[in-house]
């Protein structure tokens, strides 16, 4: 795509059109999912040409990533800010290394997986990855690997805090995440339960608990 000063007036438009573009994606992505979405659909729903699509986006991959990124960053996960000072300024909770910073992390991250548009991204994916292999790629490395990798960075945090020893934060992380989603995030993304404010809360204040004490005892 040709780039344009920041003080032209083409640049304005040319974000405008990307940003429709995105949007009409979204819809028709999480509407109909990946297989079923076509660059036409799309174009005819951004009110643009095809050709207007490719002039930003290479091709229908690319474009998925964008509706990712979108997603994420509207359901509280910014791509790209993933250093500790950005991370900081973006939770309250991160610079919190405490039992309570850990429950308000993990309410965070319950509040993330269980809206409405990150299950329907998560079906999404899971629905066609199995024919799109690069689609199951481009979720693990711009999704999952980006909420795991802030409690990876919070947990180091907290264990350097409280002089704790934690062999692996990374993997210390990964037990955190699977903590939370057990017992609730498969139930709530096949509609067998609906999680009011107050049943996250509780999840994470018990989920935090657990964690505070294998960190403590130093197993991880």
């Amino acid at each position: 795509m040709k780039q344009w000063s920041e003080d032209n007036p083409k640049a304005a438009l040319m974000e405008q059109k990307r940003t429709a573009i995105v949007a009409a994606a979204r819809r028709a992505f999480l509407d109909s999912g990946y297989a079923q979405t076509s660059m036409d659909g799309i174009a005819e729903l951004a009110e643009v040409s095809v050709k207007t699509i490719y002039r930003h986006f290479e091709n229908k991959d690319e474009l998925f990533s964008a509706v990712m990124q979108a997603v994420c960053h509207d359901n509280g996960v910014a791509p790209g800010e993933q250093n500790v000072a950005s991370l900081a300024l973006r939770y309250p909770w991160f610079d919190d290394a405490s039992v309570q910073g850990l429950t308000a992390g993990g309410k965070e991250y319950l509040d993330h997986v269980l809206s409405d548009e990150q299950l329907s991204l998560y079906r999404v994916v899971t629905r066609d990855a199995h024919r799109f292999p690069e689609l199951g790629r481009r979720y693990q490395r711009e999704v999952v690997s980006g909420r795991t990798e802030i409690f990876v960075k919070y947990i180091d945090r907290c264990a350097r805090t409280n002089k704790w020893k934690v062999k692996s934060p990374r993997s210390a992380g990964n037990v955190f995440e699977a903590l939370l989603r057990a017992g609730l995030f498969e139930e709530v993304l096949h509609g067998i339960r609906t999680c009011e404010k107050k049943d996250i809360v509780a999840h994470a204040r018990l989920v935090a608990n657990v964690m505070w004490k294998l960190m403590q005892v130093e197993v991880l």
